[in-house]
Order: C-alpha cells, then structure tokens, then sequence
C-alpha cells in the first residue's frame, strides 16, 4: 500500500488519500461505506496509464467523522472540489461508483475546466426512501438497512449491529458473483465501526438520500463528457437507468456482464479497461 496522505476538510476532519503512477490525473470515489481500499484490485492496471488518486469520501473509511457535519451530496461534492483545487489537477477524469458515480457528475458540474471526462458506474441516484436502492440486494440487506433506518433509540439499536456476518451478508447482495466479496475486505470495513461517531454518520448518509435523487435538476449543466457502466446485476432497475442516462444527456450506456453494484470489487479488469480505452 502506497503512503496514506491527509487532506482537510472545512468541518475540522480531513480525508485520507493515496497517489501513485504516472501520467494523465484520475480520481477514483467509492460507494456508501466503503473506503480507499474498495480501489485496491484497479491500481495494478490503472497506474500504468494514470496517475491514479484515490480517497476516502467524508467521513469514511480510517477519515474521522464530525458528528455536526450533515453528510449529503452537497457537503461530499464541495470537499472533493476543494480537494482537486488544492492539488490543482487539471485535465483530471474521474471514475466513480454508485454515490461516486453522482459524484463524478456534480464535481465536474461545479469546475468543469478542471474535468477532461468522467465515468459513472452503477449511478446511486434513485432512492426515495432510506437505502431503498441496497435493501434490494437479498434479505440481510432488507432486514438490517430497514431496522437501522427507524427513528432515534430503535435505529441506533440496530445500527450498533452491524458486524462480520451481517456486512458479509449485506456486500454479497450487490454482487453477482459472491466469490467477489472477500472476508479480508470485510474485516477491514468492520474496523470503520469502532470509529466515533460511526453510527451517526452512516444513518446520516442514507437520511441525506433526497440530495442524491435524480429529479431533474441533479445532473442540471453538465457538459463534461460522460460514460454510464452499470452491472447487469445492478440494483438499478431499467426505467431508473434510463432515467440517469437521458438526465446525463446520453442516448445509450454500456453494461457489465455478470457484475452487480460493487464492480470494482467484482469486475475490476473489465472496470479498467473502459476507463483506460474510453
């Protein structure tokens, strides 16, 4: 693993961030609870072309949480501009998945002379309620995200569950080959739970769910261009694809046999060779 750097944050924190390779600049953002490493298996093939960053989004991963920050798109999106402006990456693509992905999309909105393309895989961009999109993967899934989602005492009750079994259980939902989700990278995600302020800041992301919603102005003057990747095996459903793919301006988008929503956990060479040949 290359050297874990620091960047701060307006609310006090910072975000961890590698940077290895060489070449043109590429920004790697990760889905909802999940964190630097979930880019581990796309490094070996991406390096050799970019010069990859990668981080964890706020409050992520080993990045410390501050239980007065509101965790939503906004918040999320100016940090990452902050991040790109500080470094002052030019001609930067960008490669996102699921919130990630709408990511890559309100970033490049914001400072699009900063933005040569972006690729949005498995656009998180559709729930109407509390982790809708992820209670879709199996029953672990629906059973936890719907408990922890319940207001105050009950919420936390069930949010203190989380655990080995359950986060398995929950990450083999958005696979489509279960042998993708490997046990060491489980551990590591568990480690996130002994963090302060653990609880809050995962109840807040999926309470934030209104300010990733694809309702007509989320993707509003974008001009940067855009690839759209989802996994045949994604929670998407086929009218909400559609949906992000006229929204992003776009009159197809490509698919990813035998994938789900993790692809670059599950699909990491197929992942590698659309960014690096689009």
């Amino acid at each position: 693993m290359h050297s874990i750097k620091k960047f701060n944050l307006t609310d006090g924190t910072f975000i961890r961030y590698t940077e290895q390779g060489s070449g043109q600049p590429l920004l790697l953002l990760h889905t909802i609870r999940n964190r630097i490493e979930y880019s581990d298996q796309l490094l070996p093939y991406l390096t050799k072309k970019f010069k990859v960053y990668v981080i964890d989004l706020p409050g992520h991963g080993d990045s410390p949480i501050n239980k007065k920050t509101n965790y939503d798109q906004k918040f999320m999106t100016e940090s990452i501009v902050s991040f790109i402006e500080e470094l002052n990456l030019k001609n930067l693509t960008i490669a996102g998945e699921s919130i990630g992905a709408v990511l890559a999309a309100t970033v490049a909105i914001k400072i699009p002379t900063r933005i040569k393309k972006i690729f949005c895989f498995n656009a998180y961009d559709y729930d109407k309620r509390f982790a809708q999109g992820a209670m879709r993967g199996n029953f672990a899934a629906t059973f936890l995200l719907f408990h922890v989602s319940l207001p105050l005492g009950l919420g936390v009750f069930f949010a203190k569950l989380e655990s080995f079994p359950t986060l398995w259980m929950i990450f083999r939902g958005g696979v489509h080959k279960k042998s993708a989700i490997k046990a060491e990278y489980i551990k590591l995600l568990c480690t996130s739970t002994k963090k302060p302020g653990f609880i809050y800041h995962e109840r807040n992301v999926f309470q934030n769910h209104i300010s990733w919603l694809n309702n007509g102005s989320l993707y509003q003057g974008l001009k940067t261009p855009v690839n759209l990747i989802y996994g045949e095996s994604d929670w998407a459903k086929q009218d909400e694809k559609l949906n992000t793919m006229k929204a992003l301006g776009l009159n197809s988008f490509h698919t990813m046999k035998e994938t789900g929503h993790f692809s670059f956990l599950e699909s990491s060479y197929q992942v590698s060779e659309i960014i690096i040949n689009q």
